[in-house]
């Protein structure tokens, strides 16, 4: 009997069946009780179709949030075009990019707090301007440095320390809750401004 052919709908179909086997499993058991194998046998597939849809099984896990996290990429294009000050535009970028972690918070530690199993292979790096909130960053920055409001300093390296200001805020207080600090909502305001500050030429 020839085999059916595989439609779109059909690949779209089984993909989100993975999806949703993994999803299961995560959230019943953690990162560490899920397996390429473990997903395969609870969406009834075999383990090469997991890697047929899905590179591995980190970009299966990615899979599982990134939908989202493009959405709010568009959301940050939308909020800034039209916008011609850059220091108004880092401003809403920084501003909006706390706002999706405090509100999303468990999205967000899904999507950027991903740790990836030992032993399983490390990605080849991309650059920074590969993703949508950097690259708006550093055009941003560009063009402060340009009209002379913006330290001097690689583009890539000044949108790298402000993404780690914003990390830190959304996941320092959940990553040491032996700690007493304040929740991230409560001092998202004071680091946005400290780190328009740090980039200021005029320093404020």
């Amino acid at each position: 009997m020839a085999r059916p052919f595989s439609t779109p709908e059909h690949r779209e179909e089984i993909r989100r069946t993975i999806r949703s086997a993994a999803a299961e499993l995560y959230g019943h058991d953690g990162l560490s009780g899920v397996s390429v194998r473990r997903v395969a046998q609870k969406a009834g597939v075999s383990v090469g179709a997991i890697y047929a849809h899905f590179d591995d099984l980190a970009g299966l896990m990615q899979s599982l949030w990134m939908g989202q996290v493009e959405r709010q990429n568009s959301r940050f294009v939308e909020r800034t075009s039209g916008c011609e000050d850059p220091l108004m535009r880092l401003r809403i970028l920084l501003d909006d990019y706390l706002k999706f972690g405090i509100e999303n918070a468990e999205l967000y530690r899904n999507a950027f707090l991903f740790v990836r199993p030992g032993g399983h292979p490390k990605p080849v790096a991309a650059g920074l301007e590969t993703q949508v909130f950097s690259r708006l960053m550093m055009a941003a920055l560009r063009e402060g440095q340009a009209q002379g409001r913006v330290i001097a300093g690689e583009p890539a390296l000044l949108a790298q320390v402000l993404w780690s200001g914003l990390h830190g805020c959304l996941v320092l207080p959940s990553n040491l809750d032996r700690l007493a600090f304040a929740p991230p909502a409560d001092v998202a305001q004071q680091m946005t401004e400290a780190l328009m500050r740090s980039i200021s030429a005029n320093g404020r």
